[in-house]
């Protein structure tokens, strides 16, 4: 008799599991590839960044191909009754890195050969995003805005399985599947932000823009087909929400670094139990939750209603355990209240504060920036730039091991910008803006006043005419109070030398001949 049964129940497993792999592959049905054709277009960048070892000129061109959505700003109260999509309200979103930099940006529909010039409107460089206008209504005719839903967990039935474009031709557009693999927290390097993305399973030739596809439904827009991210709804919601208002703020973002409790004497030293679930503030940012609130050394144990663990894991409503940085997704917004629960000096207190943005503010050296030029002053062939993280990229995409070490060095000061420090008053957010810079003589162009320092490069500049230069407008200034007829420029000790001096009489000359020979726009540029 049981014998009887385990071969009925083996017989029937047989028999039904086709029919529940069917179900499922039925269930899992791709998504129709012709609606989109209303709502996404293919798109082309020409980009030439700024060459920032000649400040002056531009690099070669290079182009890109990827896509950008049709979408529109949300509605203001005024215009809620109109639900009909208005030309003026469309315009198309893609990454920044698709067209930062660029010169000519190219679109094209499936339906139209004639490609449309697109212009720039908003970027946010930092969370790569960017919103792009046409002004030829023409381009419009047709198109739809896409209608966003949120992603669904991979836990759910079929939740899993996830869509994107395979684009042979401009007319030739073909489905790719892949699948999620977690929703995470994700880092930025070049602008040190941390925002919440997807990582993707399977897609191969998806590319920058496409759109992320789940039961049908636009979760999410791919911002790296090689890495296979992509950023989810709610983050390209609240992008579109700021960028319909006056001043454009940028996504939530924590206000601090953190760390895990080092050593048990860090903990006696700021009166922290140590059995204590939370984290330690090591470093307070000039921007951000929590940064107008926070100090240096403050173990922070709970956000809003969400305890923090050790390594900073939160238990998220929809995604379970998650990096704090998880709540910016759904369950914080800029301009939330928050309650933070911290340790401070043993005391346990609540610090009342607010959801605040990302802000490229307050580092000492400056990180990547595009659509801004490069700052340079030229005196006597002694090229004067700031450090900046643009300046260290011309050493190539491994930078950060090959540029010289003692410019690498300068990088370790923005870990410690205002720590301890908070932006309470006027005062401190004038500092924030007008932050201490790392001035260098970059290189020196050749001419008969600086024979015999045609080969100093990289070096720090602590003085000119005994003026401390903290900026690069500190060095125009110095230069107005020579001393006995020449200009001293004093260096911090490891450059090629310690000191140099120019005279007064000719320089003004020189600078001319310079600018002739180079073909040197302008000697400054600030």
């Amino acid at each position: 008799m049981i014998k009887f049964i385990l071969f009925s129940v083996i017989v029937g497993w047989i028999i039904c599991s086709p029919t529940l792999l069917l179900f499922r592959v039925l269930h899992a049905e791709t998504p129709p590839i012709k609606p989109w054709f209303k709502k996404a277009v293919l798109l082309k960048s020409y980009q030439q960044s700024f060459d920032w070892l000649t400040p002056w000129d531009k690099r070669e061109i290079r182009t890109q191909s990827g896509m950008a959505l049709v979408v529109n700003l949300p509605l203001s109260k005024k215009s809620e009754t109109s639900k009909k999509a208005d030309k003026k309200t469309l315009y198309l979103l893609t990454t920044a890195e698709m067209v930062a930099d660029a010169t000519l940006i190219e679109v094209t529909r499936k339906d139209i050969r004639q490609p449309f010039q697109a212009k720039l409107v908003l970027m946010d460089y930092a969370a790569n995003l960017a919103l792009l206008n046409i002004e030829n209504s023409n381009f419009w005719d047709g198109l739809n805005p896409i209608k966003w839903s949120p992603v669904k967990n991979k836990s759910k039935v079929d939740a899993i399985d996830v869509y994107s474009f395979k684009i042979k031709s401009a007319h030739k557009w073909e489905i790719e599947s892949g699948t999620i693999q977690l929703m995470t927290v994700g880092h930025r390097r070049v602008s040190d932000a941390w925002f919440p993305i997807l990582k993707l399973n399977g897609f191969s030739k998806a590319r920058q823009g496409y759109p992320l596809l789940q039961e049908n439904e636009a979760v999410g827009m791919i911002l790296e087909t090689d890495k296979r991210k992509a950023i989810p709804t709610q983050m390209l919601l609240e992008f579109l929400e700021h960028a319909g208002k006056a001043t454009y703020n940028s996504l939530a973002h924590r206000g601090f670094s953190w760390r895990e409790l080092p050593q048990p004497s860090t903990a006696d030293y700021f009166k922290i139990p140590p059995a204590l679930p939370g984290i330690w503030i090591s470093r307070v940012l000039p921007y951000g939750t929590g940064s107008e609130v926070l100090k240096h050394g403050d173990y922070l144990t709970k956000i809003g209603k969400w305890r923090l663990s050790h390594d900073a894991i939160i238990e998220h409503p929809e995604w379970g355990h998650s990096l704090f940085d998880l709540l910016f997704l759904d369950q914080l917004k800029v301009g939330d209240p928050l309650d933070l629960d911290i340790i401070r000096d043993g005391e346990a207190m609540i610090l009342h504060t607010k959801v605040s943005a990302y802000k490229d503010d307050g580092r000492t050296v400056p990180l990547k920036r595009v659509g801004y030029t490069p700052r340079y002053l030229i005196q006597g062939g002694f090229l004067f730039q700031e450090l900046t993280a643009n300046y260290l990229s011309m050493w190539g995409a491994n930078w950060r091991s090959r540029a010289p070490v003692r410019l690498r060095l300068f990088l370790e000061k923005n870990k410690t910008v205002l720590m301890g420090n908070n932006l309470n008053d006027e005062s401190e957010l004038q500092s924030a803006k007008s932050a201490q810079r790392f001035v260098l003589v970059t290189q020196v162009i050749p001419d008969q006043i600086n024979i015999g320092y045609q080969k100093l490069s990289n070096a720090i500049v602590q003085q000119i005419n005994g003026q401390e230069i903290r900026r690069l407008k500190d060095v125009e200034e110095a230069f107005l109070n020579p001393d006995k007829g020449f200009h001293r420029i004093d260096f911090l000790p490891g450059s090629d030398r310690l000191s140099a001096v120019l005279p007064v009489e000719g320089l003004n000359q020189s600078n001319q001949r310079i600018k002739s020979n180079f073909r040197i726009p302008k000697l400054q540029s600030y």
